[in-house]
């Protein structure tokens, strides 16, 4: 599911058109341009039946969207939002059920070198194969 999230919102043009192939799962490489986001999987849920797994899962996304200014971390975060809020519908051999906003938080970050705004949303997302 992991990588058809992102091939998912990467299929989203004006998301494209802010952060290109910018998107990764749980760390950035060291030097990476922004904007960008970084994913990370909260939670996840599978379903069961007697028989076993269902297939269906429920996962909790947070996307962690940077910029270079607050405005920019904002944007992507925004665009994320209008690509995944009630999104349902098939996807690269997935079926995506419903993704739903479940929280946002914003931040500032430092390092020796370099600064960036966080815009963070968090989903859930319920899916199965198709």
């Amino acid at each position: 599911m992991q990588t058809k999230l992102a091939g998912l919102l990467l299929a989203h043009a004006p998301l494209a058109a802010l952060v290109a192939n910018r998107i990764q799962w749980d760390t950035l490489p060291q030097g990476s341009a922004q904007p960008s986001i970084v994913m990370y999987v909260i939670s996840g849920v599978t379903d069961y039946t007697m028989q076993g797994a269902s297939g269906y899962v429920q996962t909790r996304v947070q996307f962690d969207c940077r910029g270079t200014t607050a405005a920019s971390a904002r944007a992507v975060a925004e665009a994320v939002e209008a690509r995944l809020s009630g999104f349902h519908g098939e996807f690269g051999g997935y079926k995506f059920q419903g993704c739903f906003a479940q929280g946002q938080r914003t931040r500032f970050d430092k390092d020796t070198a370099t600064s960036w705004f966080t815009d963070s949303r968090d989903f859930t997302i319920h899916w199965a194969p198709a």
